[in-house]
């Protein structure tokens, strides 16, 4: 008995985080226009952002397995999210080396980020120090602004779906 009441509780709680857990943009925060991927290519984000709507993912360690299954998750879903024109960007904390693992495990084809000091996710507010990152999705406005956020990913949650109910890609033309 007290197995399910834990259960739905748990369950209550996912349907709250849901519902309410998602934040628009209030403050302007832009992220960086100019910097490089774990490969050292540069990216530009004011060019990247002329022609496609910018989705960073942020993954909360390179051991996360929920985050590679949210990677996975969304590269599966690729056809439907170029519909809304949309590419990704993975903000990753930890160093390059421990980066490529979730690289490599999800074959997520889009650039991954890092972010060993904190600095990108803190200015957030999405630094879980002393190595860790909230798990995210932001979408940003064609300036670097921040236009959407939902943050928060678990074994039954996992944050593709909003983003998909956000932008209806099914929706656009």
């Amino acid at each position: 008995m007290m197995h399910l009441l834990l259960r739905s509780n748990y369950f209550l709680f996912i349907f709250i985080i849901c519902c309410f857990d998602f934040h628009y943009a209030e403050d302007n925060k832009v992220f960086p226009n100019r910097i490089y991927d774990i490969d050292n290519n540069k990216i530009i984000l004011s060019d990247l952002s002329k022609n496609k709507m910018v989705c960073v993912i942020t993954i909360k360690s390179v051991t996360c397995q929920i985050c590679t299954e949210q990677l996975i998750r969304i590269r599966n879903k690729i056809v439907d999210f170029n519909k809304c024109n949309l590419t990704f960007l993975v903000l990753a904390p930890g160093g390059k080396n421990g980066i490529e693992e979730p690289k490599r495990r999800s074959r997520f084809p889009f650039p991954f980020i890092q972010d060993s000091d904190l600095k990108i996710s803190e200015y957030f507010n999405l630094a879980m120090p002393p190595f860790e990152i909230v798990p995210s999705i932001i979408l940003l406005n064609t300036d670097g602004s921040v236009r959407w956020v939902q943050s928060g990913r678990g074994t039954d949650y996992y944050s593709d779906q909003a983003l998909s109910d956000y932008l209806d890609c099914s929706n656009w033309i």
